[in-house]
């Protein structure tokens, strides 16, 4: 309980100084889950897309809204989600919607990177580092584990 509670009072610091959103995303490492969707739905998460890569995070959470609900499994879906959260400064929701991409079906290792690098973000070692490993067999991820690693070495 007592963790539990110093993890939302850092995630609420976190939140409240700006330095949740302190990396880029991956949108190429999204599209093997994006590619189930229906080609109608696509559209939106291209909006989506385009939204955060504006900075307009509100809207791209909007539109992300409606088809977290259609595709609730979806993790690349909820790790858009929870990068517009980051951004808006929302840590709480972002991990909480990183937690549920990873958990989500599939094989893809860069839902266990971002998770990795949003519960470092949120001080939480434990989850970091126990993703790392999950992500850290994946060459296409090798280069994001490595940076993450020094990341956490130089605190």
């Amino acid at each position: 309980m007592a963790k539990s509670l110093i993890t939302i009072a850092l995630c609420l610091f976190l939140s409240s100084t700006g330095q949740a959103a302190t990396f880029d995303l991956r949108f190429e490492r999204l599209a093997e889950a994006l590619a189930g969707l229906k080609e109608s739905d696509r559209g939106v998460v291209q909006r989506a897309v385009e939204s955060i890569k504006r900075g307009e995070n509100t809207r791209a959470l909007t539109q992300l809204s409606a088809l977290n609900r259609s595709y609730p499994m979806n993790s690349s879906l909820r790790i858009l989600t929870a990068f517009a959260l980051l951004q808006t400064g929302n840590l709480l929701g972002a991990f909480d919607e990183a937690r549920k991409a990873e958990s989500a079906p599939g094989g893809n290792s860069y839902k266990c990177w971002f998770l990795a690098k949003v519960a470092f973000i949120a001080g939480d070692n434990v989850i970091c580092k126990r993703e790392l490993e999950h992500a850290r067999g994946d060459k296409a991820a090798s280069e994001d584990v490595r940076a993450l690693e020094r990341e956490i070495n130089r605190k």
